[in-house]
């Protein structure tokens, strides 16, 4: 009896078998004048001239479209889109002169035998078409779907980074996990915070335990509730770096070195943003808001809002409001800036549509970047 996998590969060579006999009928009916690559990777695969100039070296070698041809029609047999195969040939030119029978078929086997359906084959193709060349890269695929628990998230991974398959697993990635569970963290957090978001889980083993260094000299000690955010914020900052922007941030909020480390606790992204937005936030709260130092030490998360989307916006519909004598004076500036956009319209827009004509419509003005005028 035939094994799933000699029937997988035996229906895979039929198919481009006869995709082979389709393109030979068409190349004895004409027969080939040359390969022009840059031009048969704009006519023929869709890409862009300046995508085509700059991959078509990789193809100098070919003499003819034959084997392309037969490339783009297995591709096309196995339910590749015209637009995946172009974003493959894109990232991976090199596939277009791989061998059908001796290297697609069998790596399309294997990403068959390890749960890929026709489709999620497809879309892996079309991230990552390099997958077809290294069996040991199926093999690192087979584990990440295993670890992160689904395709989509695998494929979300990949569309982040490509070095996703590249790292070693035995003396990369799972000393780095076998690392991060002696700092509390589970197989959920570090897919999300160290896989997902950045390349963390795949640096040396070595730079990850001084990143984890670092952090606890910032007071953010392992096994901490927020270890896994702050880790992942100072991942690409170089202690030089890191230092600057923490003797920036003393410097303009004008806080003590416990201080600092509290707001790093409560906000450790603070440190990927650039100084001269934090020193614009910081001044459109002292001088516009009228807010101390101290209180955004309290709640460093504003911080991380944008002046022109959210508060300059929601500081006028306050200062409306409070002009108009329907809110307290002492109101909290952090209580109306923290809520979602839906829950601020129920809040502070919906209940004075009617006792404060054109207040939304200053808002919606505000929020576009307009200066709001008096109602």
């Amino acid at each position: 009896m035939l094994t799933l996998k000699q029937r997988l590969l035996s229906a895979l060579r039929a198919a481009a078998s006869l995709h082979r006999l389709s393109l030979s009928t068409t190349a004895a009916a004409t027969p080939p004048v040359g390969f022009l690559a840059e031009e048969y990777l704009v006519s023929s695969c869709g890409l862009k001239a300046a995508q085509a100039r700059k991959v078509s070296k990789y193809l100098s070698h070919l003499r003819s479209p034959v084997k392309p041809d037969a490339v783009r029609a297995f591709l096309a047999g196995i339910g590749l889109a015209e637009a995946d195969v172009a974003a493959a040939v894109a990232s991976y030119p090199l596939l277009l002169s791989a061998k059908v029978d001796t290297t697609l078929i069998p790596r399309i086997g294997q990403l068959r035998e390890i749960g890929l359906s026709p489709p999620q084959i497809s879309r892996l193709i079309a991230v990552t078409p390099e997958v077809l060349f290294s069996p040991v890269k199926i093999s690192r695929l087979a584990f990440y779907l295993s670890f992160l628990g689904s395709f989509d998230r695998v494929h979300s991974a990949l569309n982040r980074s490509s070095y996703l398959l590249r790292s070693d697993l035995e003396t990369v990635v799972r000393p780095n996990i076998a690392f991060l569970h002696q700092c509390g963290l589970t197989d959920d957090d570090i897919g999300k915070h160290f896989l997902m978001k950045s390349r963390m889980l795949l640096t040396q083993p070595q730079h990850l335990k001084e990143i984890a260094a670092r952090a606890e000299e910032l007071g953010v000690p392992r096994n901490s509730v927020m270890f896994k955010n702050v880790m992942p914020a100072i991942y690409s900052l170089n202690a030089g770096r890191l230092n600057a922007k923490l003797s920036f941030l003393k410097k303009v909020v004008g806080c003590s070195e416990a201080e600092l480390g509290n707001l790093m606790r409560k906000m450790p992204t603070v440190v990927t943003r650039s100084e001269s937005k934090i020193g614009r936030i910081l001044e459109f709260l002292k001088v516009e808001v009228g807010l101390e130092p101290s209180y955004v030490l309290q709640r460093p998360a504003i911080l991380g809002y944008s002046i022109e989307k959210r508060l300059m916006p929601r500081h006028c519909v306050l200062r409306i409001l409070k002009a108009k004598g329907f809110l307290s004076k002492e109101i909290d500036f952090y209580t109306a800036v923290c809520p979602a956009e839906e829950r601020f319209v129920e809040k502070f827009l919906l209940p004075y549509n009617k006792s404060v004509p054109g207040l939304i419509e200053a808002y919606a003005a505000a929020c576009r970047g307009q200066m709001a005028t008096e109602l």
